[in-house]
């Protein structure tokens, strides 16, 4: 199989020849690569070839199924609307938003509405207007035989990373909730504007969001108010517009009745196709209550610290188990808890998916 046909057999829960790898890879694609972060971008710049090289040389030699084709952070849009964010000079280190976000009070809110209002996906933001280069040069290269993801955030995440801090939006919720509606609502009008960019810019398969709140940090009734009406109309401008699903990475532990609730529906009323959850949720877990009952497809998830420390023999022993717990299998592909650690080897990554593709023939064993 190709990797694209053994994605499409994942999201139609036949058997692949062998179970996919998904993982969402930010900076460790830079680390990788031999570079830190100061090397391929600022606060105003964006290194299209560095970058291209980078993403290029990280799934060619990782050898992962499902990849999101350019380096992604929260920083994207920030500066335009008036914030900056932190680019760490240390190795191993992730991009994060710093105090200065755009809406540091809600007297801030009207101006930066306006530039909301003004705002280009495609060019307000060099950063942004490079990363879509970079797509397009990723596209070219494998996009006839690798399933490229548009990638963002959405709901509170979306406006977390976009608009105000994370602490003070969690304040906002229970003291301002009308107006976190709004940020909500501006944030995931932005999100949809920029997977649009990236279909037209050459992705090519479902796209994925991320909801990192989820109900470790948020209530399934806040979760409910916030990101399911949000989730809903990204999913279907996915769906109208580009015939594609919507995958979304969440966090939490959905066996609890509200928070299951919620999950389902995340299902039946915004749509969405699959999920990547976290490791407080186990395979045979999501096998019986999500893949089965809910009827859509789902990661089984390695601990990323497990990925990112090694030995090798270790990264095996984690496939094995979590495998061992899919039932037939059908359904899933692997991914890590969250995102892929900075800090994590190339050779660690390999590891795990070749641990992957070979445990993961099917039938399953």
């Amino acid at each position: 199989m190709t990797k694209k046909e053994r994605f499409q057999a994942v999201r139609e829960k036949r058997a692949p020849d062998c179970m996919p790898v998904y993982t969402k890879v930010k900076s460790q694609m830079i680390y990788g690569h031999g570079l830190i972060l100061p090397d391929v971008t600022g606060q105003n710049w964006y290194d299209t070839d560095k970058i291209t090289d980078a993403v290029l040389a990280n799934i060619k030699n990782c050898d992962f199924d499902v990849a999101i084709p350019y380096y992604q952070d929260p920083g994207f849009g920030v500066p335009p609307l008036g914030g900056k964010f932190n680019i760490p000079e240390r190795f191993g280190h992730a991009v994060s938003n710093l105090p200065d976000m755009p809406v540091k009070t809600k007297a801030d809110w009207p101006k930066v509405k306006k530039l909301l209002a003004r705002f280009d996906v495609r060019k307000t933001d060099p950063r942004m207007k490079a990363a879509l280069e970079v797509i397009r040069n990723v596209s070219l290269d494998l996009g006839d035989e690798l399933p490229l993801v548009p990638f963002h955030s959405v709901g509170l995440q979306a406006a977390m990373f976009l608009l105000r801090r994370d602490e003070l939006v969690l304040q906002d919720m229970y003291e301002d909730p009308e107006w976190v509606d709004e940020m909500c609502r501006l944030a995931t009008d932005f999100a949809i504007d920029w997977i649009r960019a990236q279909y037209e810019a050459g992705a090519n398969s479902a796209t994925f969001v991320a909801e990192g709140m989820g109900t470790s940090m948020a209530s399934p009734e806040m979760n409910e108010r916030f990101n399911l009406e949000n989730i809903g109309r990204l999913a279907d401008v996915v769906r109208k517009e580009f015939n594609q699903g919507t995958w979304i990475h969440i966090h939490g532990d959905f066996s609890k009745p509200k928070a299951y609730e919620f999950l389902t529906k995340l299902v039946t009323q915004a749509g969405v196709e699959g999920f990547h959850l976290d490791e407080l949720n186990p395979p045979d877990w999501i096998k019986t209550n999500v893949i089965d009952k809910l009827g859509v497809s789902a990661c089984v998830v390695v601990d990323g610290g497990i990925i990112l420390n090694g030995p090798e023999e270790r990264i095996k022993d984690s496939v094995r188990s979590e495998l061992s717990k899919t039932g037939d299998g059908l359904g899933f592909m692997m991914a890590p808890s969250c995102q892929l650690l900075p800090a994590t080897s190339n050779e660690n990554f390999k590891a795990w998916v070749d641990a992957t593709h070979s445990f993961g023939k099917f039938p399953l064993k």
